[in-house]
């Protein structure tokens, strides 16, 4: 990380330490507000993001510079006034505004101003043109969360959100392991489809092990449900796509009677994504759990 912050202070000195305070401060207000304990979560995901944008922007050989304050950029707007997505604006567009602040205030020309804004909201707006930088960051986010940093980001999680390790797996891993699966085909650089095929592969083992060492002791029964979720899709380059596969994570049995559990789902439009919403209940008691996530994005 050390890479990221030389390459931003050689151009604009101060302007990286500038980000991860805004990135700091933002979520220690939302934080307060949700009274939930002191975090650095935001900070240390844009931070990866950024290193792992630039390594992939020396891989695809090309200036480093705006896809690495992309990245740190990014989920500047996340926590938009204390708050997690609680307004119609999607959070890129938030980040557009600050990250443009903070560049102007540093001296940037107007160029590199625009440059950093339209990276931005390409990363959620896909009726823009998906430029360069774009295309690196999306990577770079979605690398961030397979292989072991992305399973060590999934406990963070559940931690923060005060969730024991059953009940995160009942609520999150159908999201975490539908994005493993679709990474390769998520990627929008030849080295990011590359990296995420091998990325997949651990993140799949680990949680495959994990779920069979909690059968095995006799913890808890899960098992991976694949759904075919059909509607009007869009892949990022435009193309229409009619099915999009998922992973659903669920109880083999009502672990409280036993009895055999339902699955229902449906999707729906949210602000910036198309939305799974997935229901498993006990046919027999009141058992039921809701898990939602937007479907994975296909390049």
């Amino acid at each position: 990380m050390n890479e990221v912050r030389k390459l931003l202070e050689a151009r604009f000195p101060g302007l990286h330490a500038r980000i991860e305070q805004t990135l700091i401060d933002a979520e220690a207000r939302y934080n307060r507000q949700t009274k939930q304990a002191p975090s650095e979560f935001l900070l240390e995901h844009s931070q990866r993001t950024a290193a792992i944008a630039h390594q992939l922007a020396a891989m695809e050989q090309v200036d480093a510079f705006l896809p690495v304050l992309v990245a740190l950029c990014h989920d500047a707007g996340k926590f938009h006034e204390g708050e997690y997505h609680q307004d119609d604006v999607p959070e890129e567009e938030h980040a557009a505004i600050l990250a443009g602040r903070m560049l102007a205030e540093s001296g940037a020309e107007r160029a590199d101003v625009e440059a950093v804004r339209a990276a931005l909201r390409s990363l959620y707006d896909d009726r823009l043109p998906s430029l360069q930088a774009c295309r690196i960051v999306q990577d770079a986010d979605r690398l961030d969360k397979l292989g072991a940093l992305g399973v060590g980001a999934f406990f963070t999680k559940a931690t923060l959100r005060g969730r024991g390790l059953v009940d995160a797996l009942v609520h999150t891993l159908s999201r975490e392991l539908s994005y493993a699966l679709a990474a390769p085909h998520s990627m929008l650089t030849e080295t990011g489809k590359r990296l995420a095929g091998e990325q997949t592969a651990k993140t799949v083992a680990f949680f495959d092990e994990l779920l069979h060492d909690l059968e095995r002791w006799g913890i808890a029964a899960f098992e991976r449900r694949p759904l075919l979720v059909e509607g009007d899709f869009r892949a990022r380059d435009g193309a229409r796509v009619h099915k999009v596969q998922v992973t659903i994570v669920m109880p083999r049995a009502c672990p409280d009677c036993e009895a055999p559990i339902e699955l229902t789902h449906r999707s729906e439009r949210g602000l910036k994504c198309d939305m799974l919403k997935a229901r498993f209940a006990c046919q027999s008691c009141d058992y039921a759990r809701n898990i939602s996530f937007c479907l994975p994005i296909l390049a």
